[in-house]
């Protein structure tokens, strides 16, 4: 229960970022096309702008009045107790969540796949869900919540990687000259 009010109270915050990168897909891909590697850098530092921002509201809310927005799910004292606990853990990295999602969703409107899809892997399949069953072996309830921040970091530092090596490439092009070196299949 304490798991399902905190995750409605986060996809509030995550779903205007879904939006800001449902933005950034026309953007960067039309640019991307159109061989402006500077303005995809552009509107890839802007969107990351706004979700850092979302999502460091996110954080705060989190840290300091959670026990205010789980109160608007439930009225249960032990529920509101377990869910504000949590939520500060599990909510302790949320800001860096928006990074990764435009770093995938990047990839994704360049047309590569491959690494879109690795990344979009990383923060739940590859890296949460191995500590969701790990931690709690160790640290029992506390190892659950303490999964979704160590998840989060490791996948902003695995998109990181990513954008860095993406943007060094665009560097080295100039506007209007050939993308193929990037891997993507526009020519």
């Amino acid at each position: 229960g304490a798991y399902g009010i905190i995750n409605r109270i986060t996809m509030l915050f995550l779903m205007v970022c879904m939006g800001f990168n449902q933005g950034l897909q026309p953007i960067a891909g039309y640019n991307y096309g159109a061989r402006q590697y500077h303005r995809v850098k552009e509107v890839f530092v802007l969107t990351v702008k706004w979700e850092l921002l979302v999502t460091t509201l996110c954080f705060l809310v989190s840290e300091l009045i959670p026990r205010v927005v789980v109160g608007f799910f439930t009225n249960d004292p032990l529920l509101i107790e377990m869910a504000s606990k949590g939520m500060r853990t599990m909510n302790a990295c949320v800001f860096m969540v928006g990074f990764g999602i435009v770093a995938s969703n990047l990839f994704q409107c360049l047309g590569m796949v491959k690494i879109s899809i690795f990344l979009s892997l990383t923060r739940q399949l590859l890296f949460l869900i191995p500590l969701i069953y790990t931690l709690p072996l160790f640290m029992q309830e506390h190892g659950v919540w303490i999964s979704f921040p160590i998840a989060d970091t490791v996948s902003t530092v695995a998109c990181a990687f990513f954008i860095v090596r993406l943007f060094r490439k665009f560097d080295k092009l100039k506007d209007g000259e050939d993308a193929s070196v990037l891997g993507s299949s526009i020519k």
